[in-house]
């Protein structure tokens, strides 16, 4: 059955150390319309966005978590538009700008759907594992799958927070209409073409036994049955997300992304990444994120994203 789909842009880019990819859910809109889907074509679309100038850029107050004021605010209008979408009964594709967003939309997931067992599939290069208690960036898209959790892992605590992050940190955790809190639990998320960490995140999978699918493994076991023990490891949940960070494309494919890293999938692995998860019965919203045109080369990294997406349907 062809899902009605609602495309919400989340243009934010403020938890991301580069800037651009707030641009990026806009240049995947065009190209799909270069390629023109039929489904996605004739999709309702959602805006969520604020202009550049209008963006506080807040580091000084709170070193550990830059513009936590900002995405605070953010993650929310994200949740909303997607418990929106779920209500009207509508397939959310969101394009985001970078993934501090899945924040809010994994959120948005929860409350309309409380009580239920969200499974994640998280496709990236990263963990995004950390807490404001342990990053070396202070980057808050490397926190978001730590915040869906609300497990900081502070016997590995490196940084000491003022009361302002602390606060503005538990309000996140705890954002959305239900405040519910944790979204997620360990043993419902699989990370896939996860390569690129630091120490404090690798402890903190191993602490919670996550489970990862190295490139290591993937080329031993294929895509597909990466994706077929994936769906057998969460199918006791009762519905899913997956979020797909374009990082986790090999960068002769990502060309156009603020964290690249070596040893990433193929355009043929994500075809099928694409492909099982957007029609599989159980997924509820896809996410595709940290998009940047900045750092493109001739449009290739949303024409690429937009020919995935063709594939699917």
């Amino acid at each position: 059955m062809v899902k009605e789909v609602k495309i919400i842009e989340a243009a934010y880019e403020m938890g991301a150390g580069t800037r651009g990819a707030q641009l990026g859910p806009s240049a995947l809109s065009r190209e799909i319309a270069q390629i023109q889907p039929g489904v996605l074509l004739s999709a309702q679309k959602e805006t969520l966005s604020q202009p550049m100038a209008e963006i506080p850029i807040s580091k000084n107050g709170t070193p550990f978590a830059h513009n936590i004021h900002f995405i605070h605010q953010s993650v929310n209008h994200v949740a909303a538009s997607v418990e929106r979408a779920l209500l009207e009964k509508t397939f959310p594709l969101v394009f985001s700008g970078d993934h501090s967003n899945a924040i809010g939309t994994v959120t948005g997931i929860a409350d309309s759907f409380p009580g239920k067992k969200i499974g994640v599939i998280w496709v990236d290069a990263h963990l995004d594992l950390h807490s404001p208690y342990t990053t070396p960036s202070g980057n808050m898209h490397g926190m978001a799958v730590n915040a869906l959790l609300s497990d900081n892992h502070l016997a590995n605590r490196k940084n000491e927070l003022n009361p302002e992050t602390t606060s503005l940190w538990n309000k996140i955790k705890k954002s959305g209409r239900l405040e519910i809190h944790p979204k997620i639990s360990p043993e419902n998320i699989v990370f896939i073409g996860t390569r690129d960490y630091e120490e404090e995140e690798w402890e903190l999978v191993q602490h919670l036994n996550i489970k990862v699918f190295t490139p290591d493994d993937i080329r031993r076991k294929g895509m597909q049955r990466t994706l077929d023990e994936t769906l057998a490891i969460l199918g006791h949940c009762d519905l899913l997300y997956t979020s797909f960070d374009v990082d986790s494309l090999d960068p002769a494919i990502s060309t156009g992304t603020g964290t690249p890293a070596p040893d990433g999938l193929s355009y043929q692995d994500a075809e099928l990444v694409f492909k099982c998860l957007i029609n599989h019965p159980k997924t509820s919203v896809f996410e595709i994120t940290e998009i940047n045109p900045l750092l493109d080369n001739d449009h290739s990294m949303p024409r690429t994203i937009a020919q995935l997406l063709a594939s699917a349907w």
